[in-house]
């Protein structure tokens, strides 16, 4: 792929596998954390998947954090802003 080209990894919100990853032109990428309706190939339908992007301010690091935290509710949507979970999960709330 060109350099004006760049590779997105998406994460499914209920059971945390990893989904098909994205290429998406430079310039109409998404943000690191965004939510993207996509079919689960373990799940066996369409889930809410959450974008990481390498060298982001999200990564797949931050994904896990919040699928073991349960920051995600059934319908995949986010619970809390991950700003949020992280500052009640290190200051002992959650």
């Amino acid at each position: 792929m060109g350099s004006n080209i760049t590779r997105s990894e998406f994460f499914c919100t209920q059971c945390g596998n990893r989904g098909i990853p994205v290429w998406r032109k430079v310039g109409k990428e998404r943000e690191g954390g965004h939510l993207k309706k996509m079919f689960c190939l373990t799940c066996n339908k369409e889930q809410n998947f959450c974008e990481v992007k390498p060298f982001t301010h999200y990564t797949e690091e931050d994904f896990r954090f919040e699928f073991e935290h349960g920051n995600f509710a059934p319908d995949g949507t986010r619970v809390l802003t991950y700003g949020e979970l992280k500052r009640r999960v290190y200051n002992g709330e959650a």
